[in-house]
C-alpha cells in the first residue's frame, strides 16, 4: 500500500504546533512547581546559598591574606640573609654613615639610627652602625614599593643600635637633632624573634609612638660566629593591613563586614571600621572556640549572627566574616509575594500564547520552507564544484544565516586551497629558522673533544640538552695561558629565545674578561656590572667558574648562586662540595663574589652541572635529586669522561619517562691526570 505523501510544509506545521503545545505545558508545569518549591523552601535555600558563598568568600580571602603574609615573610627572609652576610663578610661592603632622625624630614622616607640606652656610646657602635648602613639598599625599595601596607623596616642589634627606614622622623626626632634613645629590648617583636629563633609575626599591639595598632614580622640575625646579633623587622599598621586584606562588604547589607582574629583571640580591625569589635577586645561569643580552633566553617551564634571563618596559612590567625541573620532572610517575604503574582501572570500568558500560536505556526512554516527549497538548489550547485556560485539570502534569520554560511564556506574553501601552500611553506620556514637557531647556539659552545689534544694533564667532556629549541644553559672552557684552564657552568633564568640571547651576552662577557686575566671574583664582578645595565627583562644568571693551574692542580672557584660542584678523589667516591654561595649575576650592582680554593690530585675528577640534572621531574612530580645523581656517578667510576655523561643522561631519561623535559640539562666532567699524563 502506497504511503500518503505529506509535504514538508505540513510536517513543519504539525511538528511545531505539537512541540509548542508540549513546550508550553512542560514549561508551565516546571515553572509553577519551581516557584512553589522556592516559596516553601526559600529560607533553606537562602541559608545554604549564603553559607556556600560565605565559605567560598572567607576561604578566598584567607588564601589572599596568606599570600600577603608570605610576601612579608619573604621580604623579612631576604633582609635576614642580607644582614647575616653583612656580619659574615664585612670586607665585601663599604661603610655608610646613618644619622639620627631629623624633624625637617617629616613625611619623607629616610633611614636613621637610634640607640637603645643612654649608657651606650655611639662611638662604641660606630663601625657596626656604618656597616649596617648598607641595609638601606634593601630597606628603601621594600618600603617604597609597599608603602600602602608597610610602615617601617628596621634592624635592632643586641649591641644597642637600631637602623630604621620610615617616614616618621618628626615623631621620634629631637629638636636639636641629637641622638634618640629607644629601649627596644623589651618590645614584643624583639623578645619573640629572640626566643623563637625563626621568622614570626607578632600579635596585635599598640605602637610605642601612638601611631595606632600594628603587627610586626620579625626574624633573628646572627654575627660571623653564628651568635644571636639582633632582629630585623617589618612593621604594618592594622588600618593599612586591613584595607589591603579584608576591607570589603560581604553581602552589601547592613551590619556585614570582615575582620581578622590574631593568635591570642583578639580582633584585628581598624579604628574607622564602625564594627562592634576592637583591637583590644577578645572574641567572647559562644562560637569563638570554633573560630580559634584552626578549622573552617560557618556557624550561627545565639545573637543571630552568621560567622564564616577560615585559618590563614603561615600565621596563627583567622579570617572571619560577620553577617546578621536578618540580612540573609530579608528576601524571603518578598519572594513569597513575587511567586504568587508570577503564577497568576503565567496562567494568563499561557492562554494568550496558545491562541496566538495557532495563527503564527502557519505563517512560520511558509517562511521557512520556501527559502529552504531554493537553498537546496544552491547547495547542489556548490557541492558539484562551482565554488564561485552564491546562494541567495531571502531572510535575515537562521535560514538566511545558513545561506550566508554556505557562501562563506564556499569562499573559505576557495581561500583554503589558495592559502594551503603558503601556510605550509611558512611553517617549514619557521621550523627551519628554529633549527638554525638551535644549531647556532650549539656552535657557540665548545664541541670538539678532546678539546686540547696536546694537553696530557687532563681530559674534559661537556654536553648541553636544551628544554626548548634554544635554551639558557651554557658551558665553556678555554686556556687563559699555557698553564691555566678556565671552566664555566651557567644557567640563565627563563627559557627559550630570551634566555638564549641573554646566555650569548653572558658567555661572551665572561670569556672576554677571563682572557684578560684576573680571579673568578673579578671576572664575575665585571660581568655583573655589564649585565645589570639595561636589564629591563630582569633576567639573571647563576654561574660556577673555576680557574685551574694545570701543572699543580691548584685552582680557585667562585659560585654565584649555582649548584654545588662534585669531586671524586682518586680511589674514593663522588661527593658534593658545599660552601657559601654568592648572589646570582645580574641581580644587584656592586656585589662582591666569594672565592673558594681547591686542589686536584692525579686521578681526581670534577663534575659541574646545572639544576636541570637534580631537578629533572617525572610524571609523579618526583625530583631526580642529588642522591640519585651521586649514585649514578659512583656506579660508573671507571667510565671515561664522555661515557659517564652519556650514562647520566640515560639515567635521567629513564627516571623522567614520558614527562616533558622541564629545564635545560648541562654537564661538564674533568679528569685530572697531573704532570705524568
Amino acid at each position: 500500500m502506497e504511503q500518503k505523501r505529506i509535504s514538508i510544509r505540513r510536517r513543519i506545521q504539525i511538528i511545531i504546533f505539537l512541540m509548542m503545545i508540549a513546550l508550553i505545558i512542560t514549561i508551565g508545569a516546571v515553572v509553577i512547581m519551581s516557584m512553589l518549591h522556592i516559596k516553601h523552601n526559600a529560607e533553606h535555600v537562602l541559608v545554604r546559598r549564603m553559607e556556600y558563598n560565605l565559605s567560598n568568600t572567607v576561604h578566598n580571602k584567607a588564601d589572599f591574606a596568606s599570600a600577603q603574609f608570605k610576601r612579608f615573610t619573604s621580604y623579612t627572609a631576604t633582609l635576614q640573609e642580607y644582614i647575616n652576610d653583612l656580619y659574615a663578610h664585612p670586607e665585601n661592603y663599604s661603610e655608610r654613615e646613618i644619622l639620627p632622625p631629623n624633624m625637617d624630614q617629616k613625611d619623607v622616607y629616610t633611614t636613621k639610627r637610634y640607640i637603645a640606652d643612654k649608657s651606650i656610646s655611639y662611638r662604641e657602635l660606630e663601625k657596626e652602625c656604618k656597616l649596617l648602613g648598607n641595609v638601606e639598599n634593601l630597606f628603601m625599595p621594600i618600603i617604597m614599593q609597599n608603602s600602602e601596607e608597610i610602615l617601617a623596616v628596621y634592624v635592632s642589634t643586641e649591641s644597642g643600635i637600631q637602623i630604621s627606614t620610615d617616614g616618621d622622623s618628626d615623631i621620634t626626632a629631637n629638636e636639636d637633632g641629637s641622638e634618640v634613645y629607644f629601649d627596644y629590648f623589651e618590645r614584643p617583636w624583639y623578645k619573640m624573634a629572640k626566643e623563637k629563633n625563626e621568622i614570626s609575626f607578632t600579635n596585635v599591639y599598640e605602637d610605642t609612638f601612638k601611631r595606632g595598632y600594628m603587627i610586626t614580622c620579625a626574624a633573628p640575625i646572627y654575627d660571623a660566629e653564628n651568635k644571636f646579633a639582633g632582629v630585623v623587622c617589618i612593621d604594618m599598621l592594622i588600618d593599612n593591613l586591613y584595607s589591603t586584606l579584608v576591607d570589603f562588604d560581604v553581602m552589601e547589607g547592613e551590619g556585614d563586614y570582615a575582620f581578622l582574629i590574631d593568635g591570642n583571640g583578639y580582633a584585628v580591625a581598624p579604628e574607622y571600621s564602625g564594627m562592634n569589635v576592637k583591637n583590644d577586645e577578645k572574641i567572647t561569643d559562644e562560637i569563638s572556640d570554633k573560630m580559634l580552633s584552626g578549622e573552617s566553617g560557618v556557624a550561627l551564634s545565639s545573637s543571630s549572627i552568621y560567622y564564616a571563618f577560615a585559618p590563614i596559612e603561615g600565621i596563627d590567625w583567622t579570617m572571619c566574616l560577620h553577617v546578621p541573620q536578618k540580612t540573609v532572610l530579608a528576601p524571603v517575604h518578598d519572594i513569597d509575594i513575587m511567586v504568587q503574582a508570577s503564577i497568576a501572570l503565567l496562567f494568563f500568558i499561557f492562554i494568550f500564547v496558545a491562541i496566538f500560536m495557532t495563527f503564527m505556526v502557519r505563517r512560520f512554516a511558509l517562511s521557512i520552507t520556501e527559502p529552504l527549497y531554493a537553498l537546496r538548489q544552491d547547495a547542489n550547485i556548490i557541492s558539484s564544484g562551482d565554488l564561485s556560485h552564491k546562494a541567495k539570502v531571502y531572510y535575515n534569520d537562521e535560514v538566511g544565516d545558513l545561506a550566508m554560511s554556505i557562501n562563506n564556506m564556499a569562499a573559505s574553501l576557495s581561500d583554503y586551497v589558495e592559502n594551503l601552500t603558503a601556510v605550509t611553506a611558512e611553517k617549514e620556514r619557521i621550523g627551519t629558522e628554529l633549527g638554525v637557531a638551535t644549531q647556532i647556539q650549539a656552535d657557540m659552545l665548545p664541541r670538539i673533544f678532546p678539546p686540547f689534544p696536546e694537553k696530557k694533564e687532563f681530559d674534559l667532556y661537556a654536553t648541553m640538552d636544551p628544554a626548548k629549541y634554544v635554551g639558557g644553559d651554557f658551558y665553556d672552557f678555554f686556556l687563559i695561558d699555557d698553564d691555566h684552564l678556565c671552566m664555566v657552568m651557567a644557567d640563565v633564568s627563563g627559557k627559550g629565545v630570551p634566555a638564549a640571547l641573554f646566555m650569548v651576552i653572558a658567555k661572551t662577557l665572561i670569556k672576554n674578561r677571563a682572557t684578560m686575566g684576573g680571579t673568578p671574583s673579578e671576572i664575575l664582578s665585571y660581568t655583573n656590572e655589564q649585565l645589570c645595565e639595561g636589564n629591563d627583562a630582569e633576567l639573571f644568571v647563576t654561574v660556577w667558574i673555576g680557574i685551574l693551574e694545570i701543572s699543580t692542580g691548584k685552582g680557585i672557584a667562585a659560585n654565584a648562586g649555582h649548584e654545588h660542584p662534585v669531586i671524586m678523589r682518586a680511589g674514593g667516591d663522588y661527593e658534593l662540595v658545599k660552601y657559601r654561595h654568592s648572589m646570582a649575576v645580574a641581580t644587584i650592582p656592586g656585589i662582591r663574589f666569594n672565592e673558594h680554593e681547591f686542589e686536584l690530585h692525579p686521578g681526581d675528577r670534577l663534575f659541574v652541572y646545572t639544576d636541570g640534572v637534580p631537578e629533572a621531574t617525572n610524571a609523579d612530580n618526583v625530583l631526580f635529586g642529588d642522591e640519585r645523581m651521586l649514585e649514578v656517578l659512583n656506579s660508573h667510576k671507571e667510565c671515561t669522561v664522555k661515557d659517564i655523561l652519556v650514562e647520566m643522561k640515560k639515567s635521567i631519561d629513564l627516571f623522567v619517562g614520558k614527562a616533558p623535559q622541564f629545564d635545560d640539562i648541562t654537564m661538564l666532567m674533568l679528569y685530572y691526570y697531573g704532570n705524568e699524563g
